[in-house]
């Protein structure tokens, strides 16, 4: 295996992890599995790093795999489903068009891709179902794909792991909020992929001009001249003889 396979594996796994505790809160097995883990303490970027270290913190307090597991739950609930979500992770929600063009953009995508996402039941424009296409891309190795991908749908990504980081109030979801945030900057720095400048890849619907914006926008005329015929712009020079090679 080289390095960049085991680098692409690497990430698919902890784009699978993050995928399935954002679906839905780890079960007391789940839970067991990550107080056993060894997490790295010199990982890159500070980001992973900082996620690793909180997640450590909450290993010393995990005691009952079981009731983690139901304060998990809570904790999930109340931070992405209600009734009063902190917050509502899906990408037409940041894209200020809830159900809209986003998530149709979104299908779109799974389908040209043809991809096999699961068991997943939310929408497809969902953080947990977006991550998911990226840990199947990058445990496919296909950077071209994964790049495509950050570039119609990876705008939003930064700023839902922002506001997890702050919204959560609770050591585990923290930290996977600085995880999500530092697999985002070192898969977009392999692939040469600037996070800060990213857009929506399709357009949305507050771009679109309405019919009103249409029919009240003043059209182009081009200035014409003394017989009628096109002309120069108010202030411009007429234009010269053409070059003699091009004179009949």
């Amino acid at each position: 295996m080289t390095d960049s396979q085991r680098t692409d594996d690497e990430r698919a796994e902890l784009y699978g992890f993050l995928s399935g505790v954002l679906a839905d809160a780890p079960e007391a097995e789940g839970v067991s599995q990550l107080l056993d883990e060894d997490y790295p303490h010199d990982a890159s970027p500070q980001a992973i790093q900082n996620g690793f270290e909180l997640l450590r913190e909450w290993q010393t307090t995990v005691d009952d795999p079981e009731a983690e597991a139901k304060r998990l739950n809570g904790v999930h609930t109340s931070l992405f489903i209600g009734p009063h979500p902190k917050m509502q992770a899906y990408e037409s929600w940041y894209a200020d068009d809830f159900h809209g063009q986003p998530l149709a953009a979104v299908k779109g995508t799974i389908d040209d891709l043809g991809l096999e996402l699961g068991d997943l039941r939310e929408e497809p424009d969902h953080v947990a179902v977006e991550l998911a296409i990226l840990e199947v891309l990058a445990a496919g190795g296909d950077d071209d794909l994964r790049r495509a991908f950050f570039h119609m749908h990876g705008w939003w990504l930064p700023d839902v792991a922002e506001d997890i980081k702050k919204l959560a109030d609770d050591t585990f979801y923290e930290a996977v909020g600085w995880l999500l945030e530092g697999v985002l900057q070192a898969d977009a720095y392999s692939l040469s992929v600037d996070l800060d400048k990213l857009e929506p890849g399709y357009q949305l619907e507050a771009d679109v001009p309405t019919e009103e914006e249409l029919t009240t926008t003043e059209a182009f005329v081009p200035p014409t001249g003394e017989d009628g015929a096109a002309g120069p712009a108010p202030g411009e020079e007429p234009p010269g003889e053409p070059p003699e090679e091009f004179q009949g």
